[in-house]
């Protein structure tokens, strides 16, 4: 199976900008052997095909690289020292930091054992973390992993692609590139006619963008994180989680950031499914904190939403999306490569990123021990120092929060997940 462009296009970023997915769950401490949840998961693992990959390029980069098989190693398995829930967060900080490379393993699994003082629970923990990168999955299609992994019937048997021969792969990339170029004028007639279409009338249009604010610039590479674990309920007061999420979020961020009413967050949106593993696109918001009434925004920021998910899954915005469907791999790479992260620009989608994941039912199992709560750590950019993740399970949601040491420190950070606990606490 070979990688969509799209997917192709963030491996080739990763180096400088780091994309990888950490899907953190919270179990009771396991009634087994840590040694005997290691080969239970690696089991699990060995019956699940998306988790038999890693990617193989073709020679020269001629061509799109290729997923194929790889068996389940120890690799892929890493166990970190327990300790306390402060221990634990410091350490899930560290964690985001790191980068796989897809060509050893697209993923890997971190446990930290005998973690105290852990939400959802009154006695120790055990916290699994799966690490996947952006190349191979969404949040909706890692989340789906995720579970094949944890649930407690084992998952029906799938198998992983295999990449054809070096040779075989040559013998493609020449026989398709014709087509590409035929492909990459087609693709661009039908982007302009659909890019008329989406300034017509019947379609609402973009978000406008957002000024800079103080966490809109360059991260550097350490991250730190909080999590903030709440009760689905409480939130649904306000609307549906993910408007919950943003209604909170615009008052706590604009009293610590002590700035206007001018405040956005970017919001990744499902659209349908196509032929890359990524089926998203980020929408801008409005975070009205202008509006006081906690209802009333809430209704607002809930109708904005509609609008902007009519836009990005109308048609049209697919056809407009796949402009890179047939452009040959050198030149997408060549441009990839260059492309300059250190340029800010005058505005911004969104201040603040805040991704939304229904992870589903908490029916989900480890070592014989059952699921407290699941939460992400969406990755931070070159103009992107604040994001905000928002994963449901079961009756629990956990809202967390992703910055960098280097634009705020622990101190600051404290202050904002407090203003942000207490800003959730009225809706």
């Amino acid at each position: 199976m070979q990688m969509h462009p799209t997917d192709a296009r963030r491996d080739w970023l990763g180096d400088r900008l780091p994309s990888d997915q950490f899907l953190v769950y919270c179990f009771d401490a396991p009634s087994v052997q840590l040694e005997r949840v290691l080969a239970e998961l690696a089991a699990r693992a060995a019956l699940i095909g998306d988790l038999r990959t890693r990617a193989v390029d073709v020679p020269g980069l001629l061509d799109y690289p290729y997923w194929t098989d790889r068996d389940i190693g120890d690799d892929q398995f890493t166990t970190h020292p327990g300790g306390d829930w402060e221990a634990a967060t410091t350490l899930l900080g560290r964690l985001v930091e790191g980068s796989l490379d897809i060509r050893v393993s697209s993923w890997r699994l971190h446990l930290i054992p005998d973690v105290t003082g852990a939400p959802g629970g009154d006695g120790p923990a055990l916290i699994a973390v799966l690490q996947i990168s952006h190349a191979v999955a969404d949040g909706v299609r890692a989340s789906a992993l995720a579970r094949a992994l944890f649930e407690k019937d084992s998952p029906p048997r799938t198998e992983p692609p295999r990449a054809p021969a070096p040779a075989a792969m040559l013998v493609r990339a020449a026989v398709k590139l014709p087509g590409q170029i035929v492909g990459v004028v087609a693709d661009g007639v039908r982007a302009n006619r659909a890019e008329r279409e989406l300034a017509g009338p019947s379609v609402p249009p973009p978000a406008p963008g957002c000024p800079l604010v103080a966490v809109n610039t360059a991260p550097g590479p350490r991250r730190t994180v909080r999590t903030l674990v709440c009760d689905a309920a409480d939130l649904r007061r306000a609307g549906t989680v993910t408007v919950a999420a943003l209604t909170a979020i615009g008052p706590a961020l604009a009293r610590f950031l002590e700035v206007g009413d001018a405040l956005g967050a970017e919001v990744p949106v499902a659209v349908p499914a196509a032929t890359g593993r990524n089926a998203y696109r980020s929408v801008g918001v409005a975070l009205r904190p202008d509006l006081r009434d906690t209802a009333e925004r809430a209704a607002a920021i809930a109708a904005e939403l509609d609008l902007r998910r009519r836009r990005v899954t109308h048609p049209a915005m697919a056809v407009r999306s796949r402009t890179e469907d047939h452009v040959p791999a050198p030149l997408l790479r060549f441009g990839t490569d260059r492309t300059d992260l250190s340029v800010v620009p005058p505005t911004v989608t969104g201040n603040t990123v805040v991704s939304s994941v229904n992870r589903g039912s908490a029916d989900l199992v480890l070592g014989g021990a059952a699921v407290r709560f699941t939460a992400g750590y969406p990755s931070l950019s070159p103009v992107m120092a604040l994001t905000h993740g928002v994963h449901g399970l079961g009756d629990t949601v956990a809202v967390s929060v992703t910055t960098s040491p280097d634009v705020l420190d622990d101190a600051a950070l404290d202050r904002y997940v407090e203003l942000l606990r207490a800003s959730l606490g009225g809706l």
